[in-house]
């Protein structure tokens, strides 16, 4: 037997070959799973920090809004001090610890608004930042800082001004030049009115009445271009959305309501505090915020007159003699006050002066008439007594407080202020200053004849009720002979003469000019017809807030200033249109402007209040 010898190894079949295939394919697919669900818990976790981030940025604006409502809240006073930031409270969201630092951030500044919806007014600006922080159980958290601007407006910048619901419905063509603002609802109707500057309200614009069911398709507000564009629409006819986008087209948004988140402007006064204490008397018990908003604390000459002087005789020059003798007159340090024998020349008293046809009130079968008891004062007297020594004698605030009348007194019932031949006011007390005088009190005040129209001053009437007298035939209003022919108080003269004014005929007014802002109550119309089921008793409107008394059919009232009304009236309270005793008077040709000296502050008249508002000009978060 032969046998072969082979050399080298021998090569057997090689087992398992395919479970290390399976295997190692499983260990990728591992891999690759493992790898996902990693990717998978990143991302869950990942979105889920967003989520709780993002919710704690939510968190923390919410909680800079609620900062800002209590800075809002605080401005209902008319300002934000060092007390109010004191009092801010941390704000509250449930799963979250917040903090917060609310600071001023510089002093406060005069400037010009140059957004918002009272863009173009200037104001006392304070910049203030609210920073908010937000933190939750699981240590996510979120910083958001919110700038605010605390505005505080000087109110006699308005051409109008109200603080209730304001209706404008004139009779007679009427067109006014500046700004007007209420913080109530705006009603406006009229054949022909027109609006040359911007209208605002945080509440409903109304092209209706409000006293009953009119609408005169005659209201035009000028836009951007000066171009007059009748209103076809209102907050009931379009919601707040569309009014808005109306607004843009008709009139470039010169007409703001609530639907452009326009806030109220308030007085710096105590919360609950009403702001007809603006015009009240000196009081013990008021506090420096009361003080500082009270023409009666602000003023530098501060007259109590006891009403029962008006029935101490029934002599008329005993009482004007004995006048002075026992008014209390107050200035401040420094500040002359007149001798006995001025102050007889300046304020002179005068009872039962004329028939009051708005007042007359009476019943069928009551034969006593309402006829104002006067506390005259002589503004050519004053202004020569004051121009001798200007820097110890001027005026900037004159207050006069009325004590002790009664209505139940026929000779002390109706004590009001008449302010006499203020053709031209007293000087200042530093040729520098553009001086100005401001003459208030809690009472009616009636001013006769023109009025600041020699050299124009800053100037303020600051009253209940202001009615207007036209221009007298002569300054004592009398019936002497020395008087050139045609300027004498008889029958048939025209301008207001007291003698000529003792029953309801309507005495023939002259043409007279008013330069001043005007600070008054004014009366209301009750309710909105509608809402009411009714008709109501119109209450004037701002064609009758001004007030008058005479037959002016034809002839012109010129005025210049702002209108402002904050209250109703208290002391003068016939209603517009009362006619118990007969027709009291036929309205004017309406010659009304915005005074534009007071869109300059040294320009404005000494003591003009100010309102106030917050507004947010910045968001950004914190990382």
């Amino acid at each position: 037997m032969t046998v072969r010898r082979v050399s080298g190894p021998i090569t057997r079949p090689r087992r398992g070959m395919a479970l290390e295939v399976v295997l190692l394919m499983l260990v990728m697919f591992s891999v690759i799973v493992l790898a996902g669900l990693s990717a998978v818990t990143t991302i869950s976790r990942t979105s889920n920090a967003d989520y709780r981030g993002a919710r704690a940025s939510y968190a923390a604006e919410g909680g800079a809004d609620d900062v800002m409502s209590q800075l809002d809240a605080a401005m209902q006073d008319g300002i934000i001090n060092g007390e109010d930031i004191a009092a801010i409270q941390r704000p509250e969201v449930t799963g979250y610890r917040m903090t917060q630092s609310t600071r001023t951030t510089g002093a406060p500044i005069t400037r010009t608004i140059t957004s918002g919806p009272f863009s173009g007014l200037y104001s006392l600006n304070q910049p203030i930042d609210i920073e908010v922080t937000a933190r939750d159980t699981s240590g996510n958290r979120a910083t958001t800082v919110l700038s605010v601007n605390a505005q505080t407006i000087p109110l006699f910048q308005f051409g109008v001004f109200y603080e209730g619901d304001l209706e404008v419905l004139p009779g007679a063509p009427m067109t006014f030049v500046g700004w007007v603002h209420t913080n109530g609802n705006l009603y406006v109707s009229s054949a022909s009115a027109t609006f040359q500057s911007n209208l605002t309200t945080p509440d409903s614009v109304f092209w209706q009445r409000k006293d009953r069911a009119e609408r005169l398709n005659g209201v035009r507000i000028n836009n951007e271009a000066g171009t007059p564009v009748l209103l076809d629409f209102d907050s009931r006819s379009h919601s707040n959305p569309q009014f808005k986008i109306r607004s843009q087209q008709r009139f470039n948004n010169r007409l703001m309501s609530g639907a452009h988140g326009v806030r109220p402007l308030k007085l710096p006064l105590p919360v609950n505090t009403p702001p007809i204490t603006l015009v009240q008397p000196r009081l013990g018990t008021d506090n420096a915020m009361v003080q500082d908003v009270k023409m009666a604390w602000k003023a530098d000459w501060y007259i109590t007159v006891d009403a029962s002087l008006f029935t101490a005789t029934n002599d008329t020059t005993e009482m004007k003699d004995d006048f002075c003798d026992n008014i209390v007159q107050e200035r401040s340090a420094g500040l002359a006050l007149p001798s006995v024998a001025m102050c007889r020349k300046i304020f002179k008293p005068r009872r039962d002066a004329f028939y009051e046809g708005r007042e007359d009130t009476r019943v069928a079968g009551v034969t006593t008439a309402v006829r104002p008891d006067l506390i005259d004062i002589h503004m050519d007297s004053l202004r020569i007594w004051s121009d001798s020594a200007p820097a110890s004698r001027a005026p900037r605030i004159l207050y006069i407080n009325v004590i002790n009348a009664n209505a139940g007194d026929t000779r002390r019932d109706f004590v009001a202020v008449r302010l006499r031949q203020g053709a031209q006011l007293p000087k200042s007390r530093v040729s520098s200053d553009t001086g100005g005088l401001t003459v208030a009190t809690d009472r009616p005040m009636y001013i006769l004849g023109d009025y600041n129209t020699t050299i124009w001053r800053p100037a303020a009437l600051i009253s209940d009720a202001i009615t207007f007298l036209s221009h007298p035939p002569n300054p004592n209003m009398d019936a002497r002979t020395t008087w050139p022919s045609g300027t004498r108080c008889t029958g048939s003269s025209a301008g207001w003469c007291d003698v000529n004014q003792q029953v309801a005929d309507q005495n023939t007014a002259r043409p007279t000019t008013v330069n001043a802002a005007l600070l008054a109550g004014h009366s209301a119309t009750v309710a909105d017809w509608m809402r009411a089921g009714g008709a109501q008793q119109y209450g004037g409107g701002l064609e009758n807030f001004p007030r008058f008394l005479e037959n002016w059919g034809g002839v012109t009232f010129r005025y210049t200033g702002s209108l402002v009304s904050l209250f109703t009236s208290q002391f003068a309270t016939g209603l517009w249109g009362n006619n118990s005793g007969g027709n009291y008077y036929s309205a004017p040709t309406r010659q009304w402007s915005f005074d534009v000296n007071f869109r300059f502050p040294e320009r404005l008249p000494p003591g003009t209040p100010s309102v106030g508002t917050v507004l947010q000009t910045a968001f950004r978060p914190l990382y």
